[in-house]
């Protein structure tokens, strides 16, 4: 900019504000293809021998269209047209037949209770349908489900807490935040914590599980 001197030393941050400097084979206002998403491309013409080289036969086959295959069948007609003799045919008896619509009678179809005939009545079961008929049963030792709900026993009444059950029942008392954040040795570590050593079960259950 204007308002820098060539003379001073420039800064790191003023040195990286510098334009980078153009290749030595730069060649400015060369002529450029301009594309619409704005990005520029060179569009370099036709060199002289390209223009008086002559032609091969390889290329002029290359150059030639694809042929149809020779049973090629082009796209059918969504309007087909039909033939004189497909207009004067007539059906079978057959396709009469199953050209007739379903005839259903207006329901119920049957009524919910009906008779049951003297033979059915009168009928035995065979021994392998009686065999069927059975319920499977349940396993040796099967307990089902407890009730969510269930009666207690009068020694679960009657029973007296130990003096150990009593203590463990006795909720911890803190102090609340109120007081304990104007405590500045809230957060300081005993100097007998300092110096204690972990138990040789409190180092077994510190070593990581070795997995494969």
């Amino acid at each position: 900019s204007s308002g820098i001197n060539a003379d001073w030393p420039l800064r790191p941050g003023e040195q990286l504000a510098q334009p980078k400097n153009n290749h030595c084979n730069y060649t400015e206002n060369r002529p450029m293809y301009e594309f619409s998403c704005g990005r520029s491309s060179p569009v370099e013409g036709p060199a002289e021998t390209a223009k008086t080289a002559a032609e091969r036969e390889r290329t002029n086959q290359l150059a030639q269209p694809k042929k149809v295959h020779s049973e090629h069948q082009a796209s059918r007609e969504v309007q087909s047209i039909l033939t004189q003799a497909a207009m004067n045919t007539r059906p079978t008896e057959r396709l009469d037949q199953l050209a007739e619509a379903k005839r259903r009678p207006d329901g119920p179809f049957r009524e919910p209770e009906w008779p049951v005939c003297k033979k059915a009545m009168k009928a035995q079961s065979t021994e392998r349908t009686r065999e069927l008929s059975r319920s499977k049963g349940l396993v040796e030792g099967f307990q089902g489900n407890r009730h969510v709900m269930w009666n207690v026993s009068k020694s679960a009444k009657q029973a007296v807490a130990t003096r150990r059950v009593e203590e463990l029942s006795v909720p911890i008392q803190r102090e609340s935040m109120d007081h304990v954040q104007f405590n500045p040795d809230v957060f300081k570590v005993s100097e007998t914590a300092k110096k204690a050593k972990c138990s040789v079960r409190t180092e077994e259950l510190a070593q990581p599980i070795s997995r494969k």
